[in-house]
């Protein structure tokens, strides 16, 4: 399985190393957190910030940490979208525990798809919905989109949502070139970092409520295992949803 490519390493690289992007009286001025906010383009959320070691510490203790060579940015976001905690991290070391709980239901999201119709977390309530976190240069993700289209196709009765942080022309690309023809939802990041999806690809399930009955890795890494993607889907699925309780 893919992991998710780190967000913040380039745009951090940038505003440390090439202070020549910017302005040229601030060029020499050292990187301020709201500058740094400015420029990830993270509005008015609240944020956190943790070293290596997972300790919190302040953002000077963060720009320090960055600056080691190899060091990238975990980010992880509350379900609530209302606050944003970045690690730092290297290749190779294990990630730091989310700060915020899991979610339990689908968070709220206002998005548009690509033919730029809107989709809402509101909007999918009344059926069950699988979710398919993707992107586009993902090998095992693009091993399964036959499969999935399948799959999708013999249950009509239900929502069925691939969601990427890919640009929407790059998830159109996709689109075109292997026949994804699931409803896709482009630029999500927000949203799935509020998710908490940290591998590719992954599958989330809800119930007609919204109710988050459980999440899975996919993904196939040949054909073999291509041909099995939609038998082991339905033997997941189908269970939970059998088992899945009526809300009160």
């Amino acid at each position: 399985m893919r992991a998710m490519r780190p967000v913040t390493s380039l745009l951090f690289a940038c505003l440390v190393l090439a202070p020549a992007i910017v302005p040229a009286s601030a060029a020499d001025a050292p990187l301020t957190e709201e500058v740094f906010r400015q420029r990830l383009g993270f509005g008015a959320v609240r944020m956190a910030y943790r070293d290596l070691a997972c300790n919190s510490v302040k953002f000077d203790g963060f720009t320090a940490g960055m600056k080691e060579p190899g060091a990238h940015a975990d980010v992880n976001r509350s379900p609530d979208g209302k606050e944003i905690t970045m690690t730092v991290r290297k290749r190779g070391m294990r990630s730091c525990a989310s700060p915020y709980p899991p979610i339990d239901s689908l968070p709220p999201f206002d998005l548009k798809d690509l033919n730029g119709k809107r989709v809402t977390a509101a909007s999918l309530k009344g059926k069950p919905t699988l979710i398919n976190f993707f992107f586009s240069t993902c090998v095992p993700c693009i091993l399964e989109v036959q499969p999935l289209n399948r799959f999708a196709a013999q249950r009509p009765h239900m929502n069925f949502l691939a969601v990427t942080f890919d640009e929407a022309d790059v998830a159109r690309q996709f689109v075109s070139r292997f026949a994804f023809r699931w409803r896709i939802v482009p630029d999500a990041r927000d949203f799935i970092d509020r998710v908490g999806v940290k591998n590719y690809p992954m599958m989330a399930l809800f119930d007609a409520n919204g109710r988050l009955l459980g999440t899975r890795q996919g993904g196939a890494r040949d054909e073999l295992e291509a041909a099995n993607v939609g038998p082991q889907l339905a033997l997941w699925m189908d269970g939970l949803l059998r088992q899945a309780k009526p809300a009160k």
